[in-house]
C-alpha cells in the first residue's frame, strides 16, 4: 500500500534523470561497476514497452540478497515506493509471477538475470487509493514549491521597496561594516585578558556574597581524611 509521505516511483525517476543530466553537463559519465558480493542489481521500468524498446531503466539499485541467496520483493517495494512489482522474463519480455509470493529464490534470480546481469522489474498494477495518494503528494509538493517561490518573491519586493524608499538597508550595511571593523581591531590577547578579568570579578563577587565558601583549612583536613576537597 502506498504512503503519502513516501516518495513515489515518478519522483525517484525524475530525481535520477536530473542527476544523470547534471553528470552529463559536467561531462561525467556514470561509472558502471558490478554489484558487490551478496547483492543483485535491479532495474525498474515504468512501462513494459520501455523494455521492448531497450530504453535505459528509470531506476537502478543494488539490493542485498538473503542468506539463502534469494531476494525479498518487499525490499524492492520499500526501496522505490511500489505497491506491486513483478520481474520480467529476459527471454519473453513478459512479467512472471514468482513461485513464492513476494520472494525470488536463488535459482529464479539466476534465470531472470541470465545474459543481462540484472533483474528488470515493473509495477503491473496500482490501486486507485495509491494513485490518489501519489497525486495528492504531487499536488502538495507543487503547492509547497509555489508558496516557497511566492515567499521569496515577496521578500525580494519588500527588500526592493526598503532599498528604494528607506535608508534602512544602508544603515544595516553601515552597521555591519562598523561591527566588522571593531571585531577586526580586537586581538586575541586583549579578549583573553578581558575574559580573565571578568572571571576574577565574578569570583570576588561570589566570595563577597557568600556563594563560594573557601575555608582552606577545613578543605585541607577534608582532603587528609577523605581525599576530597569538597566540603
Amino acid at each position: 500500500m502506498g504512503n503519502i509521505l513516501g516518495k513515489s516511483p515518478q519522483e525517484l525517476t525524475l530525481a535520477t534523470a536530473r542527476s544523470i543530466e547534471k553528470q552529463r553537463q559536467l561531462i561525467l559519465q556514470p561509472a558502471s561497476f558490478p554489484p558487490p558480493p551478496g547483492y543483485i542489481r535491479i532495474h525498474f521500468h515504468s512501462h513494459l514497452y520501455r523494455i521492448h524498446d531497450r530504453s535505459p531503466p528509470d531506476l537502478v539499485a543494488d539490493v542485498p540478497l538473503s542468506r539463502s541467496g534469494g531476494l525479498d520483493l518487499d525490499t524492492v517495494k520499500r526501496l522505490w515506493g511500489l505497491e506491486t512489482c513483478l520481474p520480467v522474463d529476459p527471454l519473453r519480455w513478459k512479467p512472471v509471477e514468482p513461485t513464492h509470493p513476494n520472494y525470488l529464490s536463488a535459482l529464479a534470480i539466476e534465470v531472470l538475470s541470465c545474459g543481462q546481469g540484472c533483474i528488470k522489474f515493473i509495477e503491473p498494477t496500482v490501486s486507485d487509493r495509491t494513485l490518489l495518494q501519489r497525486h495528492t503528494r504531487e499536488v502538495v509538493l507543487g503547492m509547497a514549491s509555489l508558496v516557497q517561490l511566492s515567499c521569496c518573491r515577496i521578500i525580494e519586493m519588500v527588500y526592493e521597496c526598503l532599498e528604494a524608499d528607506t535608508p534602512l538597508p544602508a544603515l544595516c550595511r553601515r552597521f555591519r561594516r562598523q561591527t566588522q571593523r571593531v571585531a577586526s581591531a580586537w586581538k586575541w590577547e586583549e579578549i583573553f585578558s578581558i575574559l580573565v578579568l571578568c572571571m576574577w570579578i565574578g569570583l570576588f563577587v561570589a566570595s563577597f556574597e557568600g556563594w563560594i565558601k573557601w575555608a582552606p583549612g577545613e578543605r585541607a583536613r577534608k582532603w587528609v581524611y577523605t581525599g576530597s576537597f569538597l566540603l
